[in-house]
């Protein structure tokens, strides 16, 4: 009998040891595994902070060299004029005035971009849509532009399709975001076609698609540099002595992410870059 007890008693506390082994090894498992999500988490960070840092050294390079130039500029023609004013005619000074204006100008652009990216980062962008004639609206950018690179030629075209009888077609969609991916995507094609003057710029219509497509024939973007094609700060590698910040496609996706569409790029060394966006074709609500 009462070893009959103590085996029940033994059993007993086998059974309790067994149920707090289990607890334990639970426990454990528990701590492994937040301890491996914490893990993760910590090498996330120092992922993301190593990807600022790199960031913030190319924005620094850049941006050191891209402010360089122009402020040497603006203090030579400035510094032209403060001594030499007496001496130079009127068509001179105003040579060295609009010389200081643009470069001035080229300058708010590049602290447009980068605050631009930044508000993009942050999600501080939203979609304003408002209804106008989407062929008046490319049509101006495209003269704006062609009016300030006279070395360049862009032939600007548009098939609305045969539903469509004038070049007139109102549509829903974001002007200041619309403005700079055309803006960009055209001065990318002027900018990278120092060789050949002819940019195409065409608009199109399709089922419930509005299609821009804007092609060059300029030096083309490497194979290796396409994966990072929307990276910011990111230039491709056969860029040379041509400047820019690395932040217009970067912009550019952005913009179109907003509106919902789609940015496709086909390019190919010395041959150039044809840039497909897609947006929704959206109505004017009172047509709908």
């Amino acid at each position: 009998m009462r070893t009959h007890l103590h085996l029940k008693r033994l059993i007993k506390s086998l059974e309790i040891q067994n149920q707090e082994l289990r607890q334990l090894t639970q426990q454990n498992e528990d701590l492994e595994h937040r301890v491996a999500e914490r893990t993760a988490e910590l090498k996330q960070a120092l992922e993301k902070e190593k990807e600022l840092n790199q960031l913030k050294s190319r924005f620094i390079t850049i941006a050191s060299h891209e402010f360089r130039t122009p402020l040497a500029i603006i203090a030579s023609s400035s510094g032209i004029l403060q001594k030499f004013s007496d001496r130079l005619n009127e068509e001179r000074k105003q040579e060295h005035l609009q010389t200081i204006q643009h470069t001035i100008k080229h300058i708010t652009q590049i602290l447009d971009d980068v605050l631009m990216i930044n508000r993009a980062e942050a999600d501080k962008i939203e979609l304003h849509l408002e209804a106008a004639d989407i062929v008046d609206f490319c049509h101006h950018l495209q003269s704006a532009i062609a009016e300030s690179n006279n070395q360049h030629t862009i032939n600007f075209s548009v098939d609305l399709g045969q539903e469509t009888i004038t070049n007139s077609l109102i549509i829903q969609f974001d002007k200041k975001l619309l403005q700079q991916i055309i803006t960009n995507l055209l001065n990318n094609a002027i900018k990278y076609s120092p060789n050949h003057n002819l940019v195409n710029f065409s608009l199109t219509k399709a089922d419930d698609k509005i299609i821009f497509k804007i092609s060059d024939h300029g030096i083309g973007i490497p194979e290796a540099d396409q994966d990072n094609l929307f990276a910011s700060f990111h230039r491709g590698s056969n860029v040379g002595n041509i400047a820019g910040t690395g932040l217009g496609l970067s912009i550019v996706k952005k913009c179109v992410d907003l509106h919902q569409g789609e940015i496709n790029i086909d390019s190919q060394i010395g041959k150039g870059t044809t840039v497909t966006i897609t947006i929704p074709y959206l109505q004017p609500i009172a047509d709908q």
